[in-house]
């Protein structure tokens, strides 16, 4: 039961903390659209269910907003490269205090998540548009 509450207070924490504003880490586009950088809205991890082996309901939910109110919303599922429970299972067991393949001078969540999206070119797949551009800000 305690396990349990903690693992819920971790994820309210995590969740809490990509909301604020600032000075957040975004991806700043360098493809010009509308928007010309997105932040993190909503991350919502869904874990899989060991006890039913014979399929992977992992999943990881995440919403972009844009600088002008443009929302693009990306799925990693079990049908992605890499699945959503590979990442979440490497997530759980990462050091995010530590910066991650060179790309800053701290490490984050959202740091990762915008090397995955922009820098290994995995948005045009989860989130059915490309995202070109580079990473900025700081972790809040």
């Amino acid at each position: 039961m305690v396990s349990t509450r903690f693992g819920l207070i971790l994820c309210a924490v995590l969740v809490l903390g990509l909301t604020r504003s600032d000075a957040q880490e975004k991806i700043t586009l360098t493809v010009a659209e509308s928007n010309p950088e997105y932040r993190i809205a909503n991350l919502t991890f869904v874990m899989d269910d060991p006890a039913t082996a014979a399929a992977d309901e992992g999943a990881i939910v995440l919403d972009l907003r844009g600088l002008a109110g443009e929302n693009v919303s990306c799925r990693y599922g079990s049908g992605t490269n890499p699945t959503a429970t590979t990442l979440i299972t490497g997530l759980n067991k990462a050091n995010l205090s530590a910066a991650y393949a060179a790309n800053a001078t701290t490490g984050s969540l959202r740091q990762r998540i915008f090397h995955r999206l922009v820098i290994l070119g995995e948005s045009t797949a989860v989130c059915g548009k490309t995202l070109t551009g580079s990473l900025a800000g700081t972790v809040p």
